[in-house]
């Protein structure tokens, strides 16, 4: 699962932040830590990542940095955010080095200091992983913004934009305070990442549960379908998919094949340990009135789930399901789960009435047993 802080874009803030203060309280000059192609070293191509020239050019390093890393590191959990942030940041600096001795000579002996390199390499993973997205760039109004364009299209222009600056430098004897190659060079890097990683491919079954979840929204159960189908032959498909193909069937009004790919879902979700789409199943089964097709064992994890998670209230209107047909399987059990539960969130009449219909149904069953002694709590009538 991925985590909902965004921990180690947190983190890199944090570091840098702090290494901005201790640099800046020392006597020796910033460039002492960063990266000077004429004297190479890994020691110093790392230390560079996390020193920057003063407050100004941290704090606008930060905005970019607090930005795409949230979203990146959404999709990718820490430990591969903090391995694609590194390697960007690396991949900048040798891009670097290899254009100070080739393209622009200017840079061999000037130092190379800033996150930029390694946020650009973010860049390169969200420009993949989010292409679709759209990037508003006005406000049409005070509520709402306007001028659209895609994601990609903002990434080429940024991309341009660093590499006529690059193309323009080179010939000039003095270098800017830009590192356009080190932009360059994390943003390949960042970008191969995504490659070999899928993020291309994500992206797709992303846009495609977006589409399906949009058209379940207009009521339109068969071009939902369609947007699931791709999805739905991969060798796994994830529960969440076929909890909306579940969805499907059951606007349209096929119970049996809703029952069918909801009961798939809520497994598969409980096997990874999924809850928030394994009750979207039991509710939807619930409304079917189909959950009591689901095996003890499931039901009996799904209830433990629910009761870990603290969703009493929605595990309630399980059992209530569960508990309405007289034929119901298991349903001694099901009827004394739901009154000591009920007993739990303070509506003692209801659970005490379920007890004494538990006892009168099932007077020799083992619940039976288990409800007198429940009973108790119950007040005496005269």
């Amino acid at each position: 699962m991925r985590n909902a802080l965004p921990i180690a874009t947190l983190l890199m803030l944090g570091v840098n932040s702090l290494v901005l203060v201790g640099v800046s309280a020392r006597a020796e000059p910033v460039e002492a830590w960063g990266f000077v192609p004429a004297q190479p070293s890994l020691a110093s191509a790392f230390t560079s990542l996390f020193v920057h020239a003063n407050a100004l050019h941290w704090i606008k390093n930060a905005l970019f940095l607090a930005l795409f890393g949230w979203y990146v590191e959404r999709a990718l959990g820490s430990a591969r955010w903090l391995v694609l942030y590194l390697l960007s940041g690396l991949g900048a600096i040798a891009l670097h080095w290899a254009m100070s001795l080739t393209l622009q000579p200017a840079l061999y002996r000037e130092g190379l200091v800033g996150a930029s390199g390694a946020i650009s390499g973010l860049v390169g993973y969200f420009a993949l992983r989010f292409y679709r997205h759209q990037v508003r760039l006005l406000w049409a109004s005070p509520s709402r913004w306007g001028l659209a364009i895609p994601m990609w299209v903002g990434v080429v222009l940024w991309v341009v934009l660093q590499g006529l600056g690059a193309i323009v430098e080179a010939g000039q004897p003095t270098p800017s305070e830009v590192g356009y190659w080190a932009h360059l060079g994390g943003f390949a890097t960042g970008l191969t990442l995504a490659v070999l990683w899928g993020a291309g491919a994500a992206s797709e079954r992303e846009y495609a549960v977006q589409q399906a979840e949009q058209a379940l929204q207009q009521g339109a159960a068969g071009e939902a379908l369609h947007h699931l189908q791709p999805l739905l032959r991969l060798p796994r498909p994830e529960p969440y998919w076929l909890y909306l193909k579940g969805a499907a069937w059951a606007l349209l009004g096929d119970r049996e094949e809703a029952a069918n790919a909801l009961t798939n879902a809520l497994q598969h979700a409980l096997q990874h340990a999924n809850y928030a789409t394994a009750a979207q199943a039991a509710d939807l089964l619930a409304e079917l009135n189909q959950l009591s097709a689901l095996d003890p064992p499931v039901l009996r994890q799904l209830f433990q789930q629910a009761e870990c998670h603290r969703d009493l209230p929605r595990a309630l209107r399980w059992l209530e399901s569960l508990t309405l047909s007289p034929d119901a399987p298991n349903r001694p059990e099901w009827l004394l789960l739901r009154a000591r539960w009920l007993q739990q969130q303070g509506d003692a009449d209801t659970a005490c009435a379920l007890l004494q219909q538990l006892m009168r149904e099932y007077p020799d069953s083992l619940q039976a047993a288990l409800a007198r002694l429940h009973s108790n709590r119950c007040p005496k009538k005269d």
